[in-house]
């Protein structure tokens, strides 16, 4: 997996901190729309990387079902990529969609609760405190009042346990998301929330094609990732 993909697979992981869940009430609201605004800059293994994007995110039945989608442009070394992502939460399950090969991989609550990513299994809050985290006070997010939470090098701005505003600096990039739209206890729809027509597979091919891919990270770069993971690990 290259570099700048996997910083960007442990962005959207840390995202979601605050949404994966099982049947209980993941939010303290029944639906809702966000906009977000997302910047990354910063020099990874000596080259510089820009990135500009904007995200969205429905949900319903109090965060039981939700569509996350981000889409952004990025110049490393002069050279413009766009890139488009797309997750959804489906009543514990989690959905990946990959516009490249055109599937979405799968993981299922059981895959999860025996993988790496149990502690998905847990609320927001109990997850972010068995990762360290700490609630470091309130501030207001397009005038909604948000509990914030640090850990590690991440910061998170919650509401109702909902995400406005997250920022981080892994690998020598910084990131920072930040809602610019939000539309709470509105109507949604079956296809507000309707994935791409792509086959549908188990992540365990996901996994299986990452590792065929054979790139590695620097000694110091491959630190910080193990760092950032290890809360995620079996224990």
């Amino acid at each position: 997996m290259k570099p700048i993909k996997i910083l960007n697979a442990l962005l959207i992981t840390l995202a979601m901190i605050s949404t994966l869940g099982a049947e209980e009430k993941r939010y303290e609201v029944k639906s809702g729309m966000i906009e977000y605004t997302i910047t990354q800059s910063g020099n990874m293994m000596g080259v510089n990387i820009d990135s500009r994007g904007t995200a969205k995110t429905l949900f319903n039945a109090w965060g039981s079902v939700e569509l996350h989608t981000e889409e952004s442009k990025t110049t490393t070394m002069g050279r413009t990529e766009q890139e488009r992502q797309m997750t959804k939460v489906d009543h514990g399950k989690l959905f990946v969609v990959d516009f490249e090969e055109k599937v979405i991989y799968e993981y299922t609550p059981e895959m999860l609760k025996h993988s790496e990513y149990q502690e998905f299994a847990k609320t927001g809050k109990e997850m972010i405190a068995s990762m360290g985290g700490k609630k470091i006070g309130e501030e207001k997010v397009m005038g909604y009042p948000c509990e914030v939470w640090e850990m590690m090098a991440v910061k998170l701005w919650l509401y109702k346990g909902i995400m406005l505003k997250s920022e981080a600096e892994i690998m020598g990039i910084r990131h920072t998301t930040t809602a610019t739209k939000i539309d709470l206890g509105i109507s949604l729809s079956e296809d507000d929330l309707k994935l791409p027509d792509f086959p549908v597979k188990s992540a365990s091919e996901a996994m299986m094609n990452e590792g065929e891919e054979g790139e590695e990270l620097t000694p110091e770069q491959m630190q910080q990732m193990q760092e950032l993971m290890k809360s995620f690990s079996a224990s």
